[in-house]
């Protein structure tokens, strides 16, 4: 994270650069009161007061000028960090969703939202105004050392203040911080699962969960806010009392140095308030920039561990050969093995039908298969490329994939088949009339333009699925895989749906069906039956039902030999 905010320190260099003069401007309504109080009002020169008035407007005309460059400089910088960083954050958010082991790292631009909002906000010019509390104290050196000593102890006082509000907050803060993800993930899984959560009346106890959750980190907010406003309330205090206090010092330097003016003490008490801002307003933000230094810590961990991942090379367009060597897969958090020892070959243009009870792993392999999940050993080959070898984004135009649960967004039709691309009007079609939905969408009131919603209300069970699959159809992929596709189909869809599969088959298209359904597997090539993670059978389809029906047999012969008995 550091090298990465390293390409950008140009940007916070010249924004700390134009701070350093705008302090510098900052000093001239002191300056000005002070050649007021002594040069102006002893001389009574009208001519001498415009002169220092038009100099004071010029320089805070210059002062605004900068303070306008500067903040267009940090949104400039905050712009192209998240031109940089988002677009990376959200892909590994995506792939970091498809993980058995769960989502590694789900909140990575509200991380980088932190992080911006205290690059942009008062947190940072505060940090850029810090610097000025010694040279405004080597001022009050200058001006007088009775100034000078009551500005080193409210110095002292404050950062210690700071120091204070760091230790009570800042565990505080990092546990209310993630409570609140474990809260928001909870509402996101509540919104997944309406249709369950209503229908069978769960919403009290999900209520209830959220609740407890919610109540706690408002707890843990208030508690830190409670703190964090004690030590602000403190702080204020000291600084308006050591202001009061400097200007009584003043005062008293006044009645006893005929050489120290009533305009030089007025000066002096700004200058000293000058020098106590940056560290109140530094507490006044801390809450935001313990939030941002939270969020930079997680980023920077993130970050460490992508620099460990190598940019695979470009390799040739794949055929849709697929390899599986000794490939075991599971769950490490929970030691589950899913898939044990899988190996089966298809050459290019094959098509593979998957059968087995619930639980087989037949998903999991689906899974594997498009590259969504890794195996813990062996490895699985495409083209005899190790799979890991391809980029995503490359590959995927040559995979077709629909899961069992199907999703889609909110877009046009034509932009869902596209797969969110730029639709090809020619390729969206006939991926619409492949899966029998070219004459249903042209019915629908803006045909291939209607907008399909969040949770896709204008379509039916059965016309979503025909559209994921026009979806895994686009644009003619090389490797397909359908899990379950006629799950929610009726008997129109079912026909569409083996169509499509002699469509595939003539295009040389590697197919592989995951299904319950014998009637689908009618033009399969090859058979593969799962039982506990692994296969008990594979082969030429007429070959493995042949031994399913053998084995079937001798299953029933005990059964048959009782009732005879």
């Amino acid at each position: 994270m550091r090298a990465f905010l390293g390409r950008f320190l140009s940007f916070f260099i010249a924004a700390a650069i134009f701070s350093f003069f705008m302090n510098m401007l900052l000093l001239t309504p002191s300056l000005y009161m002070l050649q007021v109080y002594d040069r102006v009002l002893g001389s009574r020169s009208e001519e001498t007061l415009w002169f220092l008035t038009l100099l004071l407007l010029a320089a805070l005309l210059v002062m605004a000028s900068m303070e306008l460059v500067r903040s267009r400089l940090l949104v400039r910088a905050n712009n192209a960090i998240d031109a940089r960083l988002a677009p990376h954050l959200l892909k590994k958010m995506a792939e970091g969703a498809t993980s058995p082991e769960g989502n590694r790292y789900s909140h990575g631009l509200k991380d980088l939202a932190a992080i911006k909002t205290f690059l942009t906000g008062p947190g940072i010019l505060s940090l850029f105004d810090a610097p000025w509390m010694p040279i405004s104290m080597i001022i009050l050196w200058y001006m007088s050392y009775y100034l000078f000593l009551v500005s080193l102890v409210g110095a002292v006082l404050m950062v210690g203040l700071t120091i204070i509000n760091e230790l009570v907050t800042r565990k505080t803060v990092e546990e209310a911080s993630g409570v609140g993800r474990i809260a928001g993930r909870h509402v996101e899984i509540t919104l997944r699962n309406a249709e369950v959560v209503n229908a069978m009346g769960m919403l009290k106890g999900v209520t209830t969960r959220w609740a407890e959750l919610n109540d706690n980190m408002i707890a843990l907010q208030s508690k830190a806010s409670i703190r964090a406003g004690t030590i602000s309330g403190a702080t204020k205090f000291v600084r308006q009392a050591i202001q009061s206090i400097g200007l009584g010092a003043g005062a008293y330097v006044v009645l006893n140095d005929p050489s120290f003016t009533p305009g030089m003490m007025i000066a002096g008490t700004i200058v000293l308030g000058k020098a106590l801002g940056p560290i109140e307003q530094l507490i006044a933000g801390w809450k935001g920039f313990l939030e941002a230094r939270i969020a930079y810590a997680r980023l920077d961990t993130f970050l460490k561990m992508q620099h460990l991942e190598i940019e695979p090379m470009k390799l040739p367009p794949p055929t849709g050969q697929i390899t599986f060597e000794k490939v075991i897969f599971g769950i490490r958090s929970s030691n589950k093995i899913i898939l044990k020892d899988i190996n089966f070959s298809l050459s290019s243009g094959e098509s593979l039908g998957i059968i087995g009870p619930s639980a087989a792993g037949k998903s999991t392999l689906a899974r594997l298969m498009t590259g969504v999940w890794k195996p813990l050993q062996g490895v699985i080959r495409l083209d005899g490329a190790d799979m890991t070898s391809w980029a995503a984004e490359r590959l995927g135009p040559y995979l077709g994939y629909l899961p069992q649960d199907i999703e889609l967004f909110a877009g046009s039709i034509a932009n869902n088949i596209a797969r969110l691309d730029e639709p090809d009007s020619d390729k969206v079609i006939k991926a619409a009339h492949l899966t029998g939905l070219h004459e249903m969408i042209l019915k629908m009131p803006k045909g291939y333009d209607t907008y399909i919603g969040d949770n896709s209300e204008i379509l039916s069970g059965g016309q979503r699925q025909r559209v994921a699959l026009a979806r895994a159809l686009y644009d003619d992929p090389k490797l397909v895989v359908l899990d379950e596709p006629n799950a929610s189909l009726d008997s129109e869809g079912e026909l569409a749906l083996l169509n499509t599969m002699t469509h595939l088959k003539k295009m040389g298209a590697t197919v592989v069906i995951i299904t319950h359904k014998v009637s689908l597997l009618a033009n399969i090539d090859k058979l593969m039956i799962m039982q506990d993670g692994a296969i008990t059978a594979f082969g030429p389809r007429e070959s493995v039902l042949q031994t399913l029906m053998q084995q079937q047999q001798k299953q029933m012969q005990p059964q048959q030999e009782a009732l005879r008995g």
